[in-house]
């Protein structure tokens, strides 16, 4: 003869499967997490009302069994789990939450961002990449180039390589598709304007013995010294232009550098910890930061505040 499944447990059954006294599950109890009912004058957990809280909770855990909030993992997301997602650092993910307008719920203490609310935010925009947007995205960058990586085919600075994108034959010729809110030339569209004109050349298509007109990619990358109140101090600038170090940005901001570490802190800008002495920051982000912040205070007739 089947047996019915049990629908209920008593108290004491509660507290035994969560590992806890008689007085903390009666509290558990009267604090109405899960419903219970009076079967001959005593208090009976319903199982399913009960499995529903643990499921959505990560406070407490049962003895032996699944661990608790597999419902909060499917409804939410942690601002780990958003850094993780979008590979910034879980500072940054709060302040992208906060910018996109989501608020967190709070679950026994910790903030949880409602997935729904994410998912939807992160289909209504372009400039965060999720791993499967960067998978696809790959595809679209090996065929194309980044504004750096034409300065360095060419051999010129990166403001020369804007010169040409805004020049009729450049406009004309160069296919500028957007990739993560970043523009990227298509390497055909570069083959094609690259043949069509002499004015700029490669190094190894340049005429042997003829002097160069412009600066070279790498002398815009090279140390310079600027002088900072009485002092002079050298610039760090990173070999690689599509992040900057920290002394570049506060150079660009004309502040400190305590102030550029301090907005990373506070989750202002991303940053990536090369090591324990190497930061580096995206430009394409610092630049959208430094336009922002720079307007929004000089609204307020105010120069930049850290």
């Amino acid at each position: 003869m089947n047996r019915h499944p049990k629908t209920t447990m008593s108290v004491l059954e509660m507290g035994k499967l969560l590992g806890l006294k008689k007085v903390h599950s009666y509290w558990l109890v009267h604090k109405g997490y899960f419903e219970t009912i009076l079967l001959d004058g005593k208090i009976r957990v319903v199982i399913k009302s009960f499995e529903h809280w643990y499921a959505g909770q990560v406070k407490y855990r049962k003895v032996t069994g699944e661990p608790p909030g597999e419902r909060l993992k499917q409804e939410s997301y942690s601002a780990r789990d958003i850094a993780e997602i979008l590979q910034i650092n879980e500072q940054y993910a709060y302040k992208v939450m906060q910018d996109a307008g989501i608020e967190p719920v709070i679950v026994d203490y910790w903030k949880r961002f409602p997935r729904d609310a994410f998912d939807a935010w992160y289909a209504g925009q372009t400039r965060f990449r999720n791993a499967e947007d960067r998978l696809r995205d790959a595809e679209i960058e090996e065929n194309s180039m980044s504004m750096p990586d034409m300065a360095r085919l060419l051999d010129v600075s990166k403001n020369v390589v804007y010169g040409i994108l805004n020049s009729s034959l450049g406009k004309e010729l160069l296919e500028v598709i957007i990739v993560a809110d970043r523009k990227r030339i298509t390497k055909e569209s570069f083959e094609r304007w690259y043949s069509s004109q002499r004015q700029y050349l490669k190094p190894e298509d340049q005429p042997p013995g003829v002097p160069r007109k412009r600066k070279s990619y790498a002398a815009t990358l090279v140390k310079k010294k600027v002088k900072a109140g009485s002092k002079t101090r050298e610039i760090r600038y990173s070999s690689n232009p599509d992040y900057l170090t920290v002394e570049e940005a506060a150079f660009m901001a004309k502040v400190n550098t305590d102030c550029i570490y301090r907005w990373i802190k506070t989750g202002k800008i991303p940053a990536l910890r090369v090591s324990r002495m190497v930061t580096r920051i995206p430009r394409a982000d610092y630049e959208m930061f430094l336009r922002k912040y720079m307007k929004q205070n000089k609204e307020k007739n105010d120069g930049i505040n850290c």
